[in-house]
């Protein structure tokens, strides 16, 4: 994570440094650019305010790969773009701009080269080995060896640059074995020697309760700590670098990996949460009294029958609510299947309909759920009973995300995509788990981010 706040920082005195560069030769008023610094802070509060806005919600962050310089070009140019458009159009808080042209695209230019020469140079810098993050995990149980494909996957490793040096296992059967390219290199014996040795940067502790960890391997954790090596859960990793929590299969079902807990959130967030979802139920409401006769008049074209469809969905405490969204499917769409989840291409879907989905207008209809209290404008999707009760034959835990409100749109929402499978409501609702375990104002920022960023991209389901 050092690596992704140190690139965000970069990016921002980049950033600046490219307002700078654009104020001192083409502003028309005679300020010296480092004496907006003092008289003009909000110029640049707002052009970086904007810029992390736009980052995260095109998600450009988890791409800083070299082998994939086209994707981090046309990602960052995407960003650089949207990111100058915006701010130009923002009145009072930013510069007046001339009325030529020619410096709006110098400044997109200039930022789009800057950031993108930068990114594509940090990519290359980061692969050396000598500035991956080097750690042992305790234990080459299931978690172990899950952790371990975790972290060598490509994505993971260019964002996080976790190098995994080996496994400890107190398991004499394991001693000398190769786990997904690791190797066991001892037991907890060895535990405080191969730290030093190897020059170990953290240690991820595999181990299910606190239970497990006595004796030698407690005296062995404690001196690392003490030498300076952090001992970090597994599951602690895991969420961090995937943004969702821990499961394994057992016995035919699925199953939280560690205990699930959620800290009590404070009355502020909660207060202001409603807040917000008043305020943004109000705005929603509005736009859907605008868009409804555009959207009537298209299915009074193509797909004539009701304008709306209502649903009982499952809501908070798994108390049963209605949800509204504009009709998608073809009319009595589950009259001879029964109760079956939306597929890809799914022939019970109208052209208007399609359209409706890729941009999200399908759910404008929530918002007056938002304001009634059904529902927040984020958290896990609602589901129909019927499917939660099919879930909740594997998956033990599914009921868990019934802790609060469900939400227009949420992180497991903007991070997988749209599924149709017991596999994929599983990923999804260990995102959900996430959510709830973590949520907070930035993370509901950075989900109403990317979620703009699935609206423009058009890839709604």
């Amino acid at each position: 994570m050092i690596r992704k706040y140190f690139l965000v920082v970069s990016d921002l005195v980049l950033l600046t440094s490219a307002l700078l560069v654009y104020l001192k030769y083409f502003y028309t008023y005679d300020l010296w650019p480092r004496k907006t610094l003092i008289d003009h802070p909000w110029w640049y509060i707002l052009l970086c305010a904007v810029w992390v806005f736009y980052s995260n919600a095109f998600r450009l962050y988890r791409t800083i790969n070299a082998n994939r310089i086209m994707v981090l070009i046309s990602r960052t140019a995407l960003v650089a773009m949207a990111t100058a458009a915006t701010y130009m159009l923002i009145p009072f808080l930013s510069p007046l701009f001339p009325s030529s042209r020619l410096p709006f695209f110098v400044f997109i230019g200039l930022v789009v080269v800057l950031l993108t020469l930068w990114h594509w140079v940090f990519a290359w810098l980061f692969r050396h080995p000598i500035l991956s993050k080097r750690v042992l995990v305790v234990g080459a149980g299931w978690s172990g060896r899950e952790i371990v494909q975790t972290l060598k996957d490509e994505e993971v490793y260019h964002r996080t640059a976790y190098e995994v040096v080996g496994f400890i296992d107190d398991d004499p059967d394991k001693d000398g074995k190769i786990y997904d390219g690791v190797r066991v290199l001892g037991n907890s014996d060895m535990l405080f020697k191969y730290a030093r040795r190897l020059y170990i940067d953290e240690i991820i502790l595999a181990a299910h309760t606190a239970k497990s960890v006595k004796g030698t391997l407690y005296s062995r954790l404690v001196d690392c700590e003490s030498y300076g090596v952090p001992v970090t859960p597994v599951n602690m990793v895991y969420e961090s670098v995937t943004g969702k929590l821990m499961v394994k299969e057992k016995n035919g079902e699925f199953i939280l990996t560690y205990d699930y807990y959620s800290k009590k959130k404070n009355d502020v967030y909660l207060f202001v949460n409603r807040l917000l979802n008043i305020i943004f139920g109000i705005i929603g409401v509005a736009g859907l009294l605008m868009i409804t006769p555009f959207v009537w008049l298209f299915n009074l074209f193509m797909s004539r029958g009701p304008l709306l469809y209502s649903q009982e969905r499952v809501g908070r405490d798994n108390k049963p609510f209605t949800i509204y969204k504009f009709r998608t499917m073809v009319v009595d769409a589950e009259k001879h299947t029964g109760a079956v989840w939306a597929g890809d291409n799914d022939p019970r879907i109208t052209l208007p309909g399609k359209f409706y989905r890729k941009t999200r207008i399908d759910e404008l209809p929530q918002f007056w759920n938002v304001l009634k209290g059904d529902m927040n404008l984020i958290g896990p999707r609602p589901e129909r009973q019927v499917f939660v009760d099919q879930l909740k034959q594997t998956i033990t835990f599914f009921e868990t995300r019934h802790l609060v409100k469900p939400g227009i749109t949420g992180w497991a929402q903007v991070r997988h995509k749209y599924g149709n499978t017991d596999e994929d409501a599983l990923i999804k609702l260990q995102y959900d788990l996430y959510y709830i375990k973590y949520r907070s104002f930035a993370l509901d920022i950075n989900i109403i981010a990317q979620t703009v960023a699935v609206m423009l991209k058009f890839k709604g389901n």
